[in-house]
């Protein structure tokens, strides 16, 4: 390994120890691998599916969405970034991933507008409930009745309290859908996600504290329920809130598993019925509005006033394309009926999530519970034999990720220096009084992208073809020469060979030549990229000779340097190939090479001349391809 390639090699740890969270989940490689995984689970269904990362600190940030057709994820969120190491981190981002990826398989985005639509014109989907208990009759008769006039404040509020609660129903449903089929990364990740969702929810007692509505706090509760089979109720609260959850909690657990997506829209409507008493004061709050700001101002506060409130996230969006939803005849992508999970084994489940939590560093301070089924049930229990759930695979491959990024920056930053070297080196060579004043700058791309790499592999293969048959006829001469031996049948010499004295002609002599490893050559190339180059092919030409002798002398261990020339507002260099080079990756940039401008052969004739001659090697080759 030489200077160069141990410099480059201490860049990559170097990078790996400093690289950021943003670095890292904004690189290309990561968001490959979250791609590489939404498309396993969704490449019979849909084509061009594409994970994209984003990097958004802010206090309104979102979290993670889908449109149909990306996957959009906020790495920034505050769930993410709650976990106290990388790994932990990565594992949330392929929990957010799993849970619209299971949007996209198992949420009928047709049927949920469906749904919306026909509240906010008056009338219940699938059908008007009916209640076999009087408590919430009156209940149900006032949002009939508010129906039935198509009271426009009471309708659009309906409209937005409904899309809560179905979100959170339909979330629940398609990440037990999820965890049932994909096991491992996105299992895992959604329970971390829930297992801090719930953590961070405030307290019964903080939300009232804070001022939050009722129906927020209400759904807060539903959503903790849902999730974990517990409730944040560090402060003992003991109210009307608890009592009208243990009245939802039938209808919650009757509908999150079933696989008729119309049970979780009957679970809704029941919910917005125990629910309406602290509904109404949102749609006075909404009549209000209507008068004095409009219809679209009007909603829009209501869902800023809930999304900031309501832990779950926004609700889903009801607008989606259908054509291009993957989805027939209002039905999803796939039919999937999650296990049937109980109170209890949704606690089991956040007791695994805490294991992995604590086994990779510090978490946020834990909150008292009440498990509603089972009345207080204060503390946290650990399970010290849980194994994990693909879990130690998840972190080979964020290790594997962050080397390949850590490598791709330190790339980047060892090209830039050699190109501040190059441009020193062009800096301090004399170029004569014809040159007097003229600026030379050395251009070098940092960065391959894979456009130029498959660009390149498009046309190399029967140049490398031509290399190879070259190589083939020197490379038993340069090992001869290296490997040294003895020379028969000379002429001439110091020494006889008594074998061959029976010759005729003379050649009775032979001489022993020792090995030498010393490097014999360099080759430099020098290419106009005049604007004229571009007549009948030339330069195209003189790329694919750039591409032979490039691939010729790197195969048979000659170093060489290949530099395009123009002009601009001085002489313009381009390095295409380079002897200080560490890797392979100079045969793509020469697929750069283009007519340009002018020429002003002499400067950069020096330039290469001077690269040239420092080198070591005994026989120095400068070729210049122009066309005259």
């Amino acid at each position: 390994m030489n200077s160069n390639q141990k410099k480059l090699q201490q860049m990559i740890r170097d990078q790996s120890l400093t690289l950021t969270d943003e670095e890292l989940f904004l690189s290309s490689a990561y968001q490959k691998y979250q791609t590489s995984m939404a498309k396993a689970a969704t490449s019979r269904y849909r084509q061009g599916l594409q994970v994209l990362l984003e990097w958004d600190a802010s206090e309104s940030a979102g979290v993670a969405c889908t449109d149909n057709n990306k996957i959009h994820i906020n790495a920034a969120n505050r769930i993410t970034q709650s976990f106290p190491s990388r790994i932990l981190r990565s594992e949330s981002i392929s929990g957010l991933n799993g849970h619209e990826t299971g949007h996209l398989l198992y949420t009928d985005f047709t049927t949920l507008a469906l749904y919306l639509k026909s509240i906010s014109k008056g009338s219940f989907y699938p059908e008007p409930p009916t209640l076999s208990s009087p408590q919430y009759q009156q209940n149900l008769d006032e949002i009939t009745e508010l129906m039935e006039v198509k009271s426009q404040a009471g309708c659009m509020t309906l409209e937005k309290c409904a899309a809560h609660i179905s979100n959170i129903l339909e979330d629940i449903y398609i990440e037990g859908c999820v965890c049932e089929a994909y096991p491992g990364t996105f299992k895992l990740g959604i329970e971390l996600n829930n297992l801090r969702m719930a953590e961070q929810m405030p307290s019964i007692q903080q939300q009232i504290d804070e001022g939050y509505e009722d129906f927020s706090i209400m759904v807060n509760l539903i959503l903790q329920y849902c999730r974990t089979g517990a409730i944040n109720n560090l402060s003992g609260y003991t109210g009307p809130y608890l009592d009208i959850l243990e009245d939802c909690i039938p209808v919650i657990d009757n509908s999150l598993y079933s696989d008729d997506v119309k049970e979780r829209y009957r679970a809704s409507n029941y919910l917005l019925i125990f629910l309406w008493e602290y509904i109404k004061p949102l749609v006075k709050d909404m009549e209000e509005r209507l008068k004095s700001k409009g219809k679209e101002k009007a909603g829009s506060l209501l869902d800023s006033l809930l999304g900031g409130q309501i832990q779950g996230g926004s609700p889903l969006p009801s607008d989606q394309d259908t054509e291009d939803s993957g989805q027939e005849d209002g039905k999803g992508t796939q039919e999937a009926t999650p296990p049937q999970m109980s109170a209890d084994n949704r606690q089991n489940l956040m007791r695994h999530a805490q294991d992995v939590v604590k086994e990779e560093g510090n978490r946020i301070a834990l909150a008292k519970t009440t498990a509603i089924l089972e009345g207080s049930n204060p503390g946290i229990t650990y399970n010290h034999q849980y194994l994990g759930s693909g879990y130690e695979k998840s972190a080979d491959d964020l290790f594997r990720i962050l080397n390949e990024v850590a490598e791709e920056k330190a790339e980047i930053q060892y090209q830039q220096e050699l190109t501040e070297e190059l441009q020193k080196a062009a800096n301090d060579i004399h170029y004569g009084d014809a040159h007097a004043g003229i600026h030379v700058t050395v251009n070098r791309i940092a960065y391959v992208t894979e456009d130029i790499i498959r660009q390149y592999q498009a046309i190399a293969p029967p140049l490398l073809k031509a290399s190879k048959r070259l190589q083939a006829t020197i490379a038993p001469l340069l090992r001869e020469e290296s490997e040294g031996g003895k020379m028969k049948n000379l002429l001439f010499g110091k020494r006889l060979d008594t074998r061959s004295l029976y010759h005729e002609d003379g050649t009775f002599f032979m001489r022993i030549r020792l090995p030498d490893e010393e490097a014999k050559m360099a080759v430099a190339v020098l290419i106009d990229e005049s604007g004229s180059m571009s007549s009948r092919d030339r330069i195209t030409h003189a790329r694919k000779t750039a591409i032979v002798l490039y691939n010729f002398c790197r195969g048979l261990g000659i170093p060489i340097e290949i530099y395009g020339h123009s002009t601009g507002y001085g002489v313009e260099l381009y390095s295409y190939a380079s002897f200080d080079s560490v890797n392979d990756t100079d045969c793509y940039r020469l697929m750069d090479m283009s007519a340009r401008g002018g020429n002003r052969d002499g400067a950069a004739l020096r330039f290469t001349a001077e690269r040239l001659v420092k080198r070591p090697e005994k026989r120095k080759l400068l070729i210049i391809i122009s066309d005259g």
